[in-house]
């Protein structure tokens, strides 16, 4: 057949019907007949994707969050159940919960401390951890439960008085009560600190004065944050 006589199709798959490379299934009626084209499987790739999220664990999860631990935690900081065993194992997600809330209640007094608290906190803890390890030595089991983790969680953790002094300043007009009410929570969460550093290594539990001293500086520069 002449190059003329071919007809539109055999001549765009180059050649006759015969020679040309066939891309599409015919069927149907017609002429020419009707070509069908690719369609995607049914539960593909869509399908393989949207199980798999449903499979995934939630984001708290994998950034190993667990709310119901911190609750637990938080509970046993604020009334003072120093024999809990929650307190042996703290996170520093519970920590850093509570340095973004002192944080944040600050900001609804109109203070914007975020970066001041959080650097603080950092440098704080590196300090007690220095400071502790000093007391108790670098080597040795009891040196173990005194890792700059460990000091992190603590400091954070025990900051939950100064969080809630935070939240009742809002409403507490300033003066003599509010300052009463600041020095009463530095107190408390420098005891909380040192009670817990205590619990964690057994050799601090005769200088829990001595710990309690870095303590109140720690906390009363927060306090002063929220005063003034």
């Amino acid at each position: 057949m002449s190059e003329w006589g071919m007809r539109p199709q055999d001549q765009a798959y180059g050649g006759s019907q015969g020679a040309g490379v066939e891309w599409f299934s015919s069927g149907g009626t017609g002429t020419y007949g009707s070509y069908s084209g690719y369609s995607a499987p049914v539960g593909g790739y869509a399908g393989a994707s949207s199980s798999g999220y449903e499979d995934e664990p939630p984001l708290l999860e994998e950034l190993g969050i667990d709310v119901g631990a911190i609750f637990l935690k938080t509970r046993a900081v604020l009334l003072w159940r120093f024999n809990s065993r929650y307190l042996d194992d703290l996170d520093m997600g519970g920590a850093l919960i509570f340095v973004f809330v002192l944080a944040g209640l600050q900001l609804l007094m109109g203070k914007l401390h975020f970066g001041v608290t959080l650097g603080w906190s950092v440098v704080f803890s590196i300090l007690m951890w220095f400071l502790l390890r000093q007391l108790v030595g670098s080597e040795g089991a009891e040196a173990k439960n005194l890792d700059l983790y460990g000091c992190c969680c603590v400091v954070g953790y025990s900051m939950l008085p100064l969080v809630v002094f935070n939240a009742a300043a809002i409403l507490l007009p300033r003066g003599p009560v509010c300052v009463l009410a600041a020095a009463g929570c530095t107190v408390w969460a420098a005891l909380t600190a040192s009670r817990i550093f205590a619990r964690r290594c057994p050799a601090l539990e005769d200088l829990k004065g001595v710990i309690m001293y870095p303590c109140l500086l720690t906390y009363a520069t927060f306090a002063l944050l929220i005063v003034y």
